[in-house]
């Protein structure tokens, strides 16, 4: 699907305000209501936009750690590769998992209470699914940056 000057900038404040009213969007978009309400809905539609969710702040939950896991499987066989993302759809302490290029496989990012806790995950959880090879993680110590818009 290709987006115009309007759609981006109808993504642009929704993703700054998800909560905007669709008149407050068409007001700063320069559309009227309604054609503005007609472009929201076909972006959902087509699955530009794919849902609407609140931010919240881990520190602010108790989940002072935030970790970066990279995991390297011992092979590429379609099997060892089910079975990772399989184990990795069930662990809510897991916010995302991405399979990257390089030295490791995957990146999980994690947000948890302690090092104690990610210790015990570490041990108990993730070092028990087959076919993993590696392990390294990266702790987060301080956050530059967290700009979740895209720049359209």
């Amino acid at each position: 699907m290709s987006l115009d000057q309007f759609d981006k900038k109808i993504l642009t404040a929704l993703q700054k305000d998800g909560r905007a009213s669709v008149e407050r969007v068409a007001e700063q978009v320069g559309l009227s209501p309604t054609p503005t309400r007609r472009r929201i809905r076909r972006l959902e539609e087509t699955g530009v936009i794919a849902g609407y969710a609140a931010r919240i702040d881990p520190a602010a939950c108790g989940l002072d750690l935030s970790l970066y896991v990279f995991v390297k499987l011992e092979s590429r066989y379609r099997s060892n590769i089910e079975s990772f993302e399989t184990a990795v759809q069930k662990m809510a302490e897991v916010v995302s998992c991405h399979l990257i290029t390089g030295a490791h496989d995957y990146l999980l990012v994690m947000h948890l209470a302690s090092i104690n806790d990610y210790n015990r995950y570490l041990r108990e959880v993730i070092a028990n699914i087959p076919g993993i090879i590696g392990i390294e993680t990266s702790v987060v110590i301080g956050e530059v940056k967290n700009n979740r818009v895209l720049a359209l």
